[in-house]
Formats: C-alpha cells, sequence, structure tokens
C-alpha cells in the first residue's frame, strides 16, 4: 500500500459522499443565513450575465420571434458564443470559490434525499428560499444596472443586446424553454459535480470552466441567468429614454413578446422545470444511483435480531454503538483489532460489519475490507468504514475509494441518526 501523499482529484465514490455530506448542511442551514447566500448568489449569476452582454454587445446573434435566427455583424456567431461562455463563468466561480446558494446547484441535494438523510420537506425549504432569495438578488442587479445607464454604452449596443437576449428568451415554446433547460442545469450540476473532485480553488475553477462555456455557447437555458436577463430588458424597454431609442434606430414596439407575462410564464417556468429535470434528475439522482445506493442489503427474517460486528478498539465508542444500535432490536458483538474481527466473522457470520480504519495501524481496518473482499464467504457482508481519519495526521495515508471494498461511510464522532439510517438502508426487516 503506498504511503504517498494524495494530491490527486478524488474519485467519483468520495465525490458522491462529499456531495452527499454538503447537501445535509445547506438543509440544515437557517433561514437568514441561507436567504443572504441565497440574494449573494443571484447577484454573482446576474454579474456573469452583465459580463457576457457587455463582451457580446454589438455582434451577437439573436433568435427572432419565429425561431429564425437573425444575424448582426461582426464576429462570427460561434465565436461570440464561445466568448460569451467564457465571461458568464464568473458568475458560478464566484457561487463556488466564495460562498453562496445557487438554486440549480443545490438540485444536488437530491443525492442526500435519495439517500434518506435529507427530508422532503428539508429539501423544498432549501429549493423554495433559494430560489427566492436568487431572484431577489438577480432582479435588484438588473434594476441597479439599469439606474447606471450602462445601457447606454457603445451608442447603446449594450442595452440593444439586453433587448435582444430578453425578447429571444420571451419568445421560446414552452416545451423548447424544458427542453432547454434541461440541457443547462445538467451541464451546470456536471460543473458543481466536478468541484467535488477538487482539492485547490484552482481544481474548482477549470472544473467549471467547460461546462458553463457548454451551455451558454449552445444557448441553453438557466432560470437564475433569466432572473437578470429578462427583467433588465424589461426595464430598458419600459424606461430608457427617447435618446436611447433614436441611437439604436428601434422602439419598444419592435419587442412585442418582451412583458412580464412572457418572462413568468413562457420563460422562468418552464426553463425551472427543465432545470429541476437535468439537475436532480439527469445528474443527481444518476450518481446517487451509481455510487450511493446500498450495492448489498441483507433480509433479516421477522423475529430475528440482526447480527452486527463493531470493530473498534475504544470501548467507550463501542458501549456507545452498542446502546444506539440495540435500542433498535440490534444484536451487537465487537472485536478490538482486524485479525480478531475476521476469526469472529468466519465463526458467527455477521449481517453487518462496522469497521474503524484506524486501530493498531493507521489503516488496519482498510485490510480488514480488503481481506473480507477477497474471502467467498464474506464478500457479501456490508461495510460500513466509521473513522477520524480525514480530520488526522494520517489522511494523506488513505488510499483512494476504489481501493477501499466499503460500502458506506461515516465520520466519527458519530451521529447516532445518521448510524441508524446507515444501518438501515443495508438491514431490510
Amino acid at each position: 500500500m503506498s504511503n504517498e501523499l494524495q494530491i490527486d482529484a478524488f474519485l467519483p465514490p468520495k465525490m458522491a459522499t462529499r456531495m452527499e455530506e454538503v447537501g445535509i448542511k445547506k438543509t440544515q442551514m437557517d433561514i437568514l443565513s441561507t436567504g443572504v447566500l441565497a440574494i449573494l448568489a443571484g447577484a454573482f449569476i446576474a454579474t456573469g450575465a452583465i459580463f457576457a452582454t457587455t463582451v457580446s454587445a454589438g455582434s451577437i446573434a439573436v433568435r427572432a420571434a419565429d425561431g429564425s435566427m437573425a444575424f448582426s455583424t461582426g464576429l462570427p456567431y460561434g465565436l461570440v458564443r464561445l466568448l460569451s461562455g467564457l465571461v458568464f463563468c464568473l458568475g458560478l466561480i464566484a457561487v463556488v470559490v466564495a460562498g453562496a446558494e445557487l438554486f440549480t446547484g443545490n438540485n444536488l441535494i437530491i443525492m442526500a434525499f435519495a439517500s434518506g438523510r435529507v427530508t422532503l420537506a428539508a429539501l423544498l425549504r432549501n429549493w423554495g428560499i433559494v430560489y427566492v432569495g436568487n431572484f431577489v438578488g438577480s432582479v435588484l442587479t438588473a434594476l441597479l444596472m439599469y439606474l447606471t445607464g450602462q445601457f447606454s454604452f457603445g451608442s447603446g449596443s449594450v442595452g440593444l443586446n439586453a433587448l435582444n437576449i430578453a425578447h429571444a428568451k420571451c419568445s421560446l415554446g414552452f416545451g423548447q424553454a424544458v427542453a432547454l433547460g434541461i440541457m443547462c442545469n445538467a451541464l451546470v450540476c456536471l460543473a458543481v459535480w466536478l468541484c467535488a473532485s477538487a482539492r485547490s480553488t484552482t481544481d474548482k475553477i477549470l472544473s467549471i470552466i467547460f461546462p458553463i462555456t457548454c451551455f451558454v455557447a449552445a444557448g441553453f437555458e438557466h432560470s437564475v441567468a433569466n432572473m437578470y436577463f429578462i427583467p433588465v430588458g424589461l426595464f430598458i424597454r419600459s424606461w430608457a429614454p427617447a435618446t436611447f431609442w433614436e441611437a439604436i434606430g428601434k422602439t419598444a414596439l419592435d419587442f412585442p413578446n418582451l412583458t412580464w407575462g412572457a418572462f413568468f410564464l413562457r420563460n422562468l417556468l418552464p426553463v425551472t422545470i427543465g432545470n429541476i429535470i437535468g439537475g436532480a434528475g439527469f445528474v443527481g439522482l444518476v450518481y446517487w444511483f451509481v455510487y450511493l445506493r446500498p450495492p448489498k442489503k441483507v433480509k433479516i427474517e421477522a423475529g430475528v435480531a440482526p447480527r452486527i460486528l463493531v470493530v473498534d478498539d475504544d470501548p467507550d465508542y463501542v458501549n456507545l454503538v452498542r446502546a444506539i444500535l440495540s435500542r433498535d432490536g440490534y444484536q451487537i458483538a465487537a472485536a478490538t483489532n482486524g485479525n480478531e474481527a475476521l476469526q469472529a466473522m468466519k465463526q458467527e457470520r455477521p449481517d453487518l460489519v462496522l469497521l474503524d480504519v484506524m486501530m493498531a495501524t493507521p489503516l488496519e481496518g482498510v485490510g480488514v475490507a480488503q481481506q473480507m473482499a477477497q474471502d467467498k464467504n464474506l464478500k457479501n457482508i456490508p461495510v460500513i468504514m466509521i473513522s477520524s481519519i480525514d480530520s488526522s495526521e494520517y489522511a494523506p495515508l488513505l488510499p483512494d475509494d476504489l481501493h477501499i471494498p466499503a460500502d458506506a461511510w461515516i465520520n466519527k464522532p458519530i451521529d447516532p441518526e445518521d448510524l441508524l439510517r446507515k444501518v438501515r438502508r443495508f438491514l431490510v426487516r
């Protein structure tokens, strides 16, 4: 076993565990903190949208009301979209690195919900608070940007671009908006998922750039971004002075689909539906199914107490686990080291093993799990690894998850409810 420092990215099984833990923490945050961070996220995404609108001003191709593309003079369409996507990345980079609550990214909380570690009420509470906070932050940023008069820059080209973008978004069909929303948040949540592999800020930024650039370049629909793009266009259409309209050679009547009703019903509603399907369904639930669903389930006969072997050299910890699980009808046996544990398993096969990583040696528990995986009589026993190694000096010695045949992890100090939930996932009565 290598004792070299682990500086490479976390692998998908560990990424899944990290995302599950993040989802739990997000739902446990108080309403005020969640709301403030959600407002910040709306402002951050709006800032990326401002950047993209400004960079693409005067060159962007827009979607006409009939669905056709109307091209303006300037750089090629694809190149403009590429540049727009690159600069828009600022929004999600700020959310992830600075810390904020974004509705589309929080669709990945579905992973913790699917594991039974977050209730439906807690999930919907977070999504609701964050969605409203994102809306407030985005619209307030749009209002502030209108007050700056920045839409008149470049002889009005920035404002014209904002109007064209907003009008095109309000001209989508309902089904088309849902589909574009699905594709968008599949990429956004892919970016957030990739960030779970990161060990540094640089890793996170690089993980974000390509998926986000792709969704913007391809013209997909992001509900929170649209909370800025469309309101700023509505503010310009409603309040811009005559000098602006003269500069761009247009009138408000040239943007007939740009209304508040179209914003909410033809864009925001279907795009939000699509975002949830793409993020929660196509990314969150897929990775939950692959990496977090219990691969081993033991059917316990009626009237029989499930047998659990606790392997740990700390008697206080063993007594704590025994007290927690005995109340739920589990029969507890204990072993203080790896050899004793393997002998106990062969003498009386347990239904589940709770295995500490660090005992006589820092990775003794890992060795036990690997021996179990190689033994045809023991390899189907579910193993839950329980350890505090991540917060210890031995953390760099821990191999990646692909080389640890464990079915679940629990960090010390243990949460009694989390322990019971994890055990119940494997032992079906």
